[in-house]
């Protein structure tokens, strides 16, 4: 949580870290938690789209943004993460919420495991946090998905900064 409290500090100074941001959120993340991906992604406004503002992959250390996933193809995840506000997959291509990632994106980059928590501002969703564990089935402890939700509380106060400087 070292990095995320560091970059954190840093956004009070410079709004447009951000992305700095969410990508020491996604490392602290994979190192903590022992995930081998950890990523941001941005709802929409309907909150029926997300889009990627961050992805860290430890098998090659690559960064990436841009993904987005809608509901229209993807409606049990996302009636999922609306309502629960939470996913908990150790298996995630039997998951009844993630199931429907299987063949498009699970399969293609041999995620096994998923464990995503919403951010929340004014009890809203806002983002999603995520992690995937490549290879082998992960069984998520409770510690992973407290931290996970301690990560979603850090950046709920980094985003609820963003908006107030941009109003």
């Amino acid at each position: 949580m070292d990095r995320a409290r560091a970059a954190l500090a840093t956004l009070k100074t410079n709004p447009d870290a951000i992305a700095a941001v969410y990508e020491a959120v996604c490392r602290d993340i994979v190192q903590h938690v022992g995930s081998t991906r950890a990523s941001v992604w941005a709802l929409n406004g309907l909150q029926d789209t997300i889009h990627c503002s961050m992805l860290f992959d430890s098998r090659d250390g690559s960064l990436q943004s841009g993904t987005k996933l809608d509901e229209d193809s993807f409606p049990e995840y996302f009636a999922a993460i609306k309502r629960d506000l939470r996913i908990v997959a150790a298996d995630a291509a039997s998951h009844p919420a993630t199931s429907c990632f299987d063949e498009v994106y699970f399969t293609p980059l041999d995620i096994r495991s998923l464990l995503d928590v919403c951010i929340l501002i004014a009890g809203q969703p806002v983002a999603v946090l995520c992690c995937e564990h490549c290879g082998v089935i992960k069984d998520w402890t409770a510690s992973d998905v407290q931290y996970l939700e301690t990560m979603a509380a850090l950046l709920s106060v980094a985003l609820k900064q963003q908006l107030k400087k941009a109003a």
